[in-house]
């Protein structure tokens, strides 16, 4: 009785002194009754009591793993006594590390779900959570690839997005070409993955397991020996092994413009080009293509026109096209492409193919070469053979239709023609002759007169006058000349004294005859001697010099006033000598 009536007052006194109602997963530990399950006498709740009732914590936590690998004191977390629905797992999720707590570590797109725990942890236990794919994901393979989906699938993409990573040279048929492109599903049908042998009922190890084969069968079933996976329509066939072997463009010609129609084994004509190619020359050529032409470009053939023919190409003539000489259209607006190159007959003179450029109207006859050069068709390189030196010079840059006029009387080479008169007018209206070479030369530019000599004039050029210049004497004048009246540099009858271009610095106390006293190397005077009158210049006289008796002065002279040196002096004493 006592015991019953102490266990009553037991719990009523346990309900008196709760702190609130225990959790709903301690509810069967409510009453005051059952406080020792977790409560020590005298003591607060202790880890030991805590985990005789957690007893797979308790593991954890002896082997130091999991959230509680570190626990001392499981009230330091799990604080009780806050009702029935109060939370005893107060987890921080935003600092929890996944992958040291749990061994587990969360990536890619399984990272974004850490923050909703839920999602993978269904159960009120967090320890119920698999780490194996299947445990969340339905496996759609249907066990037929194992349990281990890392081997296929990433955390990085979604489980669809897989197959553009998957490495399937792991697989026993690699992917290569255009099989990369190729979706899993057209040979990965009903979701077979292993043990793949068979396709369509065919064998998976050959070509035919996929693709139909165009050539019935002809050529085995071993398409790699002719084509690659880098594209179907791409031929890899060693047509080296053939009899004839493909070069040049012909490596690049589709198959088919020559195996037409499906008759690949059966043989093709190749001995002779027009086998293929339509015969541009119309018969014209006897020989093979392959005479001229290489399978390299079947335009620009390289052919020998010198040793060949009798009509060798050079200057102008190399970079044409054959059509511009063989062919048998000869009308201009007929396009080059529409022309029939024809090879026989080609005429190699020059009027054959310029016979609407020839400015000569045939008077030269049909052939150019004598004057002209296929580098430039010009003239500059011809040479007159008549009289070449006559044609240099300044005479070699002069147009050849300077000279060479139409219906002109004096033929080009003739002597009349070589004469001066019959090209230059007279510029000295007839005062030197016609015969210009005996000053000009065609060799001097602007046909300046370095042939002239005045030595043979009759007035030589001595001392400075050798460096005066033409102009100095010899001016422009308008007036009667030997051949006509007109304006010309005037060269017969010119003065030859001194008065004529110096002016008298004596004021006309001498006559004009510079040369008695002067000369032209330098028109100083030289030693002069007074004549007949030695005896006065001899002994102390003859310390003088002519300054100190001929003073300038200024007054009236001879030829009127100025001032100059005076020259008629007294000759007695009393003239230098002042009486004292």
């Amino acid at each position: 009785m006592f015991g019953l009536l102490g266990s009553a007052r037991a719990g009523q006194l346990g309900a008196l002194v709760s702190p609130g109602p225990l959790a709903r997963a301690h509810a069967a530990l409510e009453g005051g009754t059952k406080c020792q399950q977790c409560h020590e006498a005298g003591r607060k709740v202790t880890a030991v009591r805590c985990l005789s009732c957690h007893k797979p914590i308790a593991a954890r936590i002896a082997a130091r793993k999991g959230v509680h690998r570190s626990v001392t004191e499981c009230v330091s977390c799990h604080v009780d006594h806050a009702g029935v629905d109060g939370d005893l797992r107060h987890l921080k999720v935003a600092g929890f590390n996944h992958a040291a707590a749990t061994g587990y570590a969360l990536s890619g797109l399984h990272a974004g779900a850490a923050v909703t725990c839920a999602a993978c942890h269904k159960g009120r236990s967090f320890l119920d959570a698999r780490t194996s794919c299947n445990g969340c994901h339905v496996d759609v393979h249907k066990p037929s690839l194992g349990s281990d989906c890392s081997r296929c699938h990433t955390t990085e993409v979604r489980f669809k997005q897989s197959r553009k990573g998957f490495d399937h040279s792991t697989a026993r048929f690699a992917l290569s070409g255009a099989h990369s492109a190729v979706t899993c599903e057209k040979c990965h049908q009903g979701g077979q993955f292993r043990d793949m042998k068979m396709l369509r009922g065919r064998d998976l190890g050959s070509c035919v397991a996929c693709h139909d084969d165009p050539h019935g069968k002809r050529f085995g079933s071993g398409c790699t020996s002719c084509h690659t996976t880098a594209m179907w329509k791409t031929p890899s066939v060693n047509h080296a092994r053939t009899p004839f072997p493909l070069a040049g463009a012909h490596a690049k010609v589709a198959c088919a413009k020559c195996h037409q129609g499906k008759a690949m084994t059966e043989p093709v004509r190749h001995d002779r080009c027009a086998a293929c190619h339509a015969d541009a020359h119309r018969g014209s050529v006897k020989e093979d293509c392959r005479t001229c032409h290489t399978d390299t470009s079947f335009k620009g053939a390289p052919f020998d026109h010198a040793g060949q023919t009798r009509f060798a190409l050079d200057g102008k003539h190399v970079g044409l096209a054959c059509a511009k000489c063989h062919t048998s259209v000869s009308d201009q607006r007929v396009p080059l492409a529409k022309k029939v190159l024809d090879y026989r007959d080609a005429k190699i003179e020059c009027v054959s193919c310029h016979a609407d450029r020839d400015p000569h109207k045939g008077q030269f006859g049909r052939t150019c070469d004598s004057c002209h050069r296929a580098a430039t068709f010009s003239v500059k390189g011809f040479i007159h053979s008549r009289a070449p030196e006559f044609y240099a010079g300044q005479h070699a840059t002069v147009a050849c239709e300077k000279c060479h006029v139409p219906d002109k009387m004096l033929r080009p080479g003739t002597p009349a023609a070589m004469q001066c008169v019959s090209c230059h007018n007279d510029v000295h209206l007839g005062q030197v002759g016609a015969q210009c070479e005996r000053c000009h030369g065609v060799e001097d530019a602007k046909f300046a007169a370095k042939k002239f000599s005045h030595e043979q004039s009759r007035y030589p050029l001595t001392g400075k006058h050798r460096q005066t210049e033409c102009t100095k004497c010899h001016h422009e004048e308008t007036r009667a000349f030997p051949s006509r009246t007109g304006t010309a540099v005037a060269f017969a009858r010119i003065v030859t004294e001194c008065a004529a271009c110096h002016k008298d610095p004596h004021i006309g106390q001498v006559d004009l005859r510079c040369e008695t006293c002067h000369q032209t190397a330098s028109f100083a005077i030289t030693p002069f001697v007074h004549k007949g009158m030695d005896d006065f210049f001899g002994g102390f006289h003859r310390k003088y010099a002519c300054k100190d008796c001929h003073k300038a002065e200024t007054g009236t002279f001879p030829a009127g006033k100025g001032t100059t040196v005076r020259f008629l002096v007294g000759r007695t004493c009393a003239a230098c000598h002042p009486r004292f």
